[in-house]
């Protein structure tokens, strides 16, 4: 999760910095009005795409996160039912034991 997280900073990082540098230049930069709503506007246009671009790679992250995460479990329950099925045959082959020495135990004395 940490790259994800990490990711969500740079992308809003990012953004605001676009935005900052945006405002900045539209106070110092001496040019006419239309030219001037033409690159807010072209400049709105590829924020949007980065952003964009932003979600997708982070929904990306989190889908890998997720099949990831899906594999470790699938792999950790089969784990454990393997060891389970061994534990199982080795108490059961100690309770026939345990059952064997009590039958001769009975013979003996009964």
């Amino acid at each position: 999760m940490s790259d994800y997280t990490t990711e969500k900073k740079v992308a809003g990082a990012f953004i605001i910095g676009g935005l900052v540098g945006a405002g900045i230049s539209l106070l110092y930069a001496p040019q006419s009005g239309r030219r001037t709503r033409r690159d807010i506007v072209r400049f709105a246009r590829n924020t949007a795409d980065e952003a964009k671009d932003a979600i997708e790679d982070a929904t990306k992250s989190i889908h890998d996160l997720m099949d990831n995460v899906s594999d470790k479990l699938t792999h950790l329950a089969s784990s454990r039912t393997d060891i389970a099925e061994g534990a199982k045959k080795k108490i059961v082959y100690a309770l026939d034991n345990v059952q064997k020495v009590v039958e001769k135990q009975k013979a003996r004395f009964g």
